[in-house]
């Protein structure tokens, strides 16, 4: 998979991501949310609790040679792991290092921080927005000349600053390009520790990325500058040519590669040159540092960048040349034309029509009345044409008549059919519509059963899947106990073997009890207490935590406490050399300062030191030593959130038993390693002195006992 932060899969065992809880501290940096996860760390949105801003933590978690224990601290997988463990956590440091050197190289992302904590280390970095080139070219498919330059140049630029600090990048990419919202990249993932990790453990196999790989990262060959150019120019291939050039191991087997230059339009002749010369798929032929690429790259034309294409872009409302529009045929415009002047000649022609009707028109002739004739008697035959005239009319209104019944049965007989269609195509849409609701009420049954059945079935496998996650848990957790059982067994048998005497424990528990690790006193025994303050040592230093001494830690708790062994062998001369002192009736007298009640305290004690609770931080007591002198009262021992701090006891007893004690300490519910002063008063009374006081305007209350009987 590919991180937030970009960068190839580490290929491995199966990982068991165990990441920080949101709210957990590390340093002065308070975790977020994953930002991603891969086979070599995970990376973190965190906040930076002095400065008050985000950043991304990125923690060295190589999944196949580590394993996080008790949700904080990392450890080795097997002893055998340990060493490419630690190897590889060195080559991750350095890097960070590197590149918080680098934090004015333009285009490379910034790197504010890097520390090692809970037996790992972890790199800070800069928060970054927008999004990755990849996307971009997946939504844009090609880049113009102006956009190709404002990316090739300020990657040029920092790369050559990486090279020149002796790191490489070694998986440049699409994907590990952030763009912003003005098209500015910023390079990420910087794998060197990563890629050399790969290389040096057989656990663990390094996964490129076809077509931005040069050859010699899938060989032994000597790998340089030249392997980084490969990679930006098989990135500024594809955002000229919208695809990745073809995988580089291929090519060394039948080249299929097309050079760019002068088969390309719209992008400056150098560009295409330079990329076609950082594609060679030797080594050898390719430029060798980035400062020769960029001079073939200028040697080939290029000195204006993205000026040597020109763009052309139409304004709204400017005006498109007649040239270049197609003309419409006639015969496609004339049905449009001949269409509106048919309606209107409709229209028109239609109104006349109607005014010109013949039903508007008359009949025949129109008689006009004269005067009426003189009366005179019919004639027979006038009264013979009278009656065949009254005949003739009565057989017209017959005939009229039957006309007008033939006419109304017409009428009905068409509206009897009429309306058994329309019957009929109401029985028709009704059936249509009872069988579409017929067919949706089972579609929807099938759809509630198969998603039933569905979600059956996606409970059965997440209840297996949650089964077999329990069971693989199970016996992870019993091979880790297991490894623990079988480190604690063999550190008890390499204790066995250093043959401690009482002396040798003594200076043991009085170093862990010097660094903050309580042991319940210092008598040579190595109780149940001292086991647990071993323990405890040994995973604030990122060891296996089994309790027991082997030579190399033994040799290495002493020398973190070669302060506090030096006074203790100190003291401890001086009380052997007491016992050979002449008998006090020669001995010289006490002084002043050790009259009266201040002298119930004198030698080395162990003292009981408390916090009580403050602004959310729950109160706490620890353990430290306490040397009382001649009313002079010093000590310290080193803070467990920085070991380099110390905290430091300075004071006075005074003659009638008062106590006056200055404690300057340090400690990560302070501020985050800040240090803080607390004046503190008190008495002596009864063999007990009890003092206490407060630090800083928050009211950090503190105390402390000491029984010097």
């Amino acid at each position: 998979m590919v991180d937030e932060c970009g960068g190839p899969e580490i290929a491995g065992t199966e990982s068991d991501y165990v990441v920080l809880r949101v709210g957990q501290s590390v340093g002065r940096y308070l975790i977020g949310p994953v930002l991603g996860q891969g086979g070599f760390g995970i990376t973190y949105r965190a906040t930076d609790s002095q400065l008050g801003r985000d950043v991304a933590i990125k923690e060295y978690l190589p999944a196949a040679l580590a394993v996080r224990q008790d949700g904080i601290t990392v450890l080795p997988r097997s002893k055998s792991a340990a060493d490419d463990f630690a190897w590889g956590r060195d080559r991750f440091v350095a890097e960070g290092r590197t590149l918080a050197a680098l934090h004015h190289a333009p285009g490379i992302v910034r790197v504010h921080d890097f520390l090692e904590a809970n037996g790992t280390a972890y790199i800070v970095m800069e928060l970054l927005g927008g999004e990755t080139l990849h996307k971009r070219l997946a939504a844009q498919g090609t880049l113009d000349a102006a956009a190709v330059d404002r990316i090739a140049r300020p990657l040029l630029d920092g790369l050559e600053q990486v090279h020149g600090a002796g790191f490489l990048h070694r998986d440049i990419k699409p994907a590990n390009i952030l763009l912003d919202s003005e098209g500015r990249p910023t390079l990420i993932d910087f794998g060197a520790s990563r890629v050399a990790v790969a290389g040096r453990s057989q656990a663990m196999t390094a996964v490129f990325t076809p077509g931005y790989a040069a050859v010699e990262q899938f060989t032994s060959a000597t790998q340089g500058p030249w392997t980084d150019i490969y990679g930006l120019a098989a990135t500024l291939h594809h955002a000229v040519t919208g695809l990745a050039p073809p995988n580089s191991i291929d090519r060394m087997l039948d080249d299929t590669y097309v050079p760019l230059a002068g088969k390309i339009e719209h992008y400056p002749p150098g560009l295409l040159a330079g990329i076609d010369a950082g594609l060679a798929v030797r080594a050898a032929e390719r430029p060798q540092s980035i400062a020769a690429w960029r001079e073939i790259l200028l040697r080939a034309g290029v000195s204006g960048g993205a000026a040597a294409a020109t763009v052309v872009i139409r304004t709204p409302g400017t005006a498109v040349p007649s040239a270049a529009r197609p003309a419409v045929p006639a015969r496609r415009r004339l049905p449009v034309l001949i269409t509106g002047s048919a309606a209107l000649a409709a229209v028109v022609l239609g109104g006349a029509y109607m005014a010109l009707s013949p039903a508007r028109m008359p009949a025949g002739p129109v008689a006009v009345a004269s005067s009426p004739p003189s009366p005179t008697l019919p004639s027979t035959q006038d009264l013979a044409a009278q009656r065949a005239r009254e005949e003739l009319e009565q057989a017209r209104r017959e005939q009229q008549k039957a006309a007008d019944e033939i006419a109304r049965l017409r009428a009905e007989a068409e509206a009897r059919r009429k309306a058994d269609e329309e019957a009929a195509l109401r029985r028709k849409i009704e059936a249509e519509l009872r069988q579409k609701a017929e067919t949706e009420e089972a579609a929807r049954r099938q759809a509630e059963q198969e998603a039933k059945q569905k979600a059956d079935a996606d409970a059965a496998a997440q209840l297996k899947a949650e089964q077999e996650e329990k069971q693989r848990a199970d016996a992870e957790a019993a091979a880790r106990v297991r490894f623990v059982e079988d480190d604690k067994k063999a550190a008890e048998l390499a204790e066995t073997g250093l043959h401690l005497n009482q002396t040798d424990r003594q200076r043991l528990q009085v170093a862990l009890t010097s660094l903050g690790f309580a042991t319940g006193g210092s008598d040579g025994a190595f109780g149940p207490r001292t086991r647990e303050a071993v323990a405890s040592w040994q995973r604030q230093s990122g060891r296996a935590a089994t309790g027991y001494f082997t030579a190399d830690t033994r040799a290495t708790l002493l020398r973190e406490a070669t302060v506090a062994l030096a006074r203790h062998d100190e003291e401890q001369k001086k009380i052997e050399d007491a016992g050979k002192a002449p008998p006090a009736s020669t001995a010289q007298a006490p002084g002043p300062a050790a009259i009266g009640k201040g002298a119930q305290c004198e030698g080395v004690f162990r003292s009981q030191w408390c916090r009580d609770a403050y602004q959310g931080f729950p109160g706490n007591c620890w353990q430290a030593t306490m040397t009382i002198k001649g009313g002079a009262v010093s000590d310290g021992w080193a803070s467990t959130a920085d070991r380099s701090k110390r905290n430091v006891i300075t004071g006075t007893i005074d003659g009638q038993g008062v106590v006056r004690l200055n404690y300057t300490g340090w400690g990560s519910q302070t501020h985050i390693n800040q240090s803080f002063v607390a004046q503190m008063s008190g008495t002596v009374a009864n063999g007990v002195l009890t003092a206490s006081g407060q630090a800083g305007a928050e009211g950090r209350r503190f105390s402390v006992r000491v029984a010097c009987r």
